[in-house]
C-alpha cells in the first residue's frame, strides 16, 4: 500500500511540477517570452495577427506571422500559447513555442513508468541510457572538433563501448556475459557490412538522401553511422532473450542434451525474431509518416513520395532485420561454445 501511495504521489508531483514549469519558467529565458491573448487569422493573405503580453519583460506585443492550413512550418497559434520571440529593430518574429513544462511531464512519465514496471533494474537501465547518450554526444563532438577523424571509425568504437555499458548497467559489470556481448557484436557488424557491401555494389541506387538535406556533414557517412547504431538495440534484445531463455532451461534440466537445447533456442528465436522485425519496421516507418502525409496533401504522387521519404527508412529496417536474424545463429553459437567449454572444464 505504501509503495502504491508513493507512486501516486510521484505521478501527481510530476504533473503539477510540469505545469508549474510551463507557467513560471519564462524568467530563465534570455529571449522574450509572450503569452498569446488574441489571434486573428487572415486566410486570404495567409497570415495571423497575434497579440499578447511579455512574461519576462514589461510590455505588450502585437505581431504578424505567416499561417498556412497544413501548419507544417507556420502553425496556428491559440490563446494561452507561450511563444519565444526575437526582435530585430521594430520587427518581432516567432522563434518557437515554449513547451518546456510539457517536455518535463513526458520525460517524467517515461521515467515513472520504467520505475513502476522494472523498479531497481529500471534505474540501472536509465543510468545506462544516460551514459550511452552522453557518450554519443561526446563522439559527435569529437568528430565536429576534429574533421580528420572518421565518423565511421568513431561510431565503430562507440558500438563496442555502448554494448559494454548497456550490458554492464543492466546485469552488473562484475557479471558481464561474454556470450551476449559476442553475439551482439557479431550480428551488428555482419548486418552492417552486408548493407554496406550492397550499397557499394549498387552505387546507392534508389537511395534518396534529400530528406537529410539540412545536414552539413556528408550525407552518406551520417546515414551509415545511423545504420550501425540502429542495429545495436534490435540485435542485443534478441541475443539476450535467446541466451537467457536457454540458461533458464538448462537450470531447470541439467541433463537435457545440447542438441535439444539448441532446438529449443531455435523455436524461441522463431517467435522473437518475427515480432521484433515487425516492431522495428513500424518504429522506423512511423518516423516518415508526417513527411509522407505532408507531401501527399500537397499534390505529390504516391510513388514519388515513397521513393523520396521511405527509401532510407526501408534500408534502416532491412539492416535492423539482418541484425535480428543474424543474432539467432550468433547467440546459439555463443551458447553452444560456452556449454562445451563448461563441460570440458567440469570433466
Amino acid at each position: 500500500m505504501k509503495k502504491r501511495l508513493t507512486y501516486i504521489i510521484a505521478l501527481s508531483a510530476i504533473i503539477l511540477l510540469g505545469f508549474f514549469i510551463q507557467a513560471k519558467s519564462s524568467i530563465f529565458y534570455s529571449e522574450p517570452v509572450m503569452r498569446v491573448e488574441k489571434v486573428e487569422v487572415n486566410s486570404a493573405a495567409n497570415t495571423q495577427k497575434i497579440a499578447g503580453k511579455l512574461l519576462n519583460q514589461k510590455g505588450n506585443v502585437t505581431l504578424e506571422t505567416p499561417y498556412y492550413k497544413n501548419e507544417s512550418i507556420s502553425p496556428l497559434y491559440r490563446k494561452g500559447n507561450q511563444l519565444i520571440l526575437q526582435k530585430s529593430g521594430n520587427y518581432w518574429r516567432v522563434l518557437e513555442m515554449k513547451r518546456d513544462g510539457y517536455v518535463f511531464i513526458l520525460i517524467g512519465l517515461f521515467i515513472w513508468i520504467i520505475l513502476l514496471i522494472s523498479r531497481k533494474k529500471g534505474i540501472f537501465a536509465l543510468i545506462g541510457l544516460a551514459i550511452n547518450s552522453l557518450l554519443l554526444l561526446l563522439v559527435l563532438w569529437l568528430n565536429q572538433q576534429n574533421g580528420g577523424w572518421s565518423l565511421m571509425l568513431l561510431m565503430g568504437i562507440y558500438t563496442f563501448v555502448a554494448i559494454f555499458v548497456a550490458m554492464g548497467t543492466s546485469y552488473g559489470f562484475k557479471n558481464l556475459d561474454v556470450r551476449k556481448i559476442f553475439g551482439t557484436l557479431v550480428s551488428v557488424f555482419l548486418a552492417f557490412f552486408i548493407c554496406l557491401i550492397a550499397m557499394n555494389l549498387l552505387k546507392d541506387s534508389g537511395l534518396r538522401y534529400e530528406e537529410m538535406q539540412f545536414i552539413t556533414r556528408p550525407y552518406r557517412s551520417v546515414f551509415l553511422a545511423g545504420l550501425l547504431i540502429g542495429a545495436i538495440g534490435a540485435s542485443m534484445d534478441n541475443v539476450v532473450t535467446i541466451i537467457s531463455t536457454l540458461d533458464e532451461i538448462r537450470a531447470q534440466n541439467e541433463q537435457l542434451p545440447l542438441k535439444k537445447l539448441m532446438q529449443s533456442g531455435r523455436e524461441v528465436a522463431q517467435d522473437t525474431a518475427s515480432s521484433m522485425i515487425n516492431v522495428l519496421m513500424f518504429a522506423y516507418l512511423s518516423g516518415a509518416i508526417p513527411s509522407f502525409v505532408f507531401y501527399m496533401a500537397n499534390g505529390w504522387n504516391f510513388p514519388d513520395v515513397i521513393g523520396m521519404h521511405l527509401s532510407l527508412e526501408i534500408l534502416r529496417t532491412l539492416c535492423g532485420g539482418f541484425a535480428i536474424v543474424l543474432s539467432v545463429p550468433a547467440a546459439l553459437l555463443a551458447f553452444s561454445v560456452s556449454e562445451k567449454l563448461g563441460r570440458r572444464a567440469s570433466q
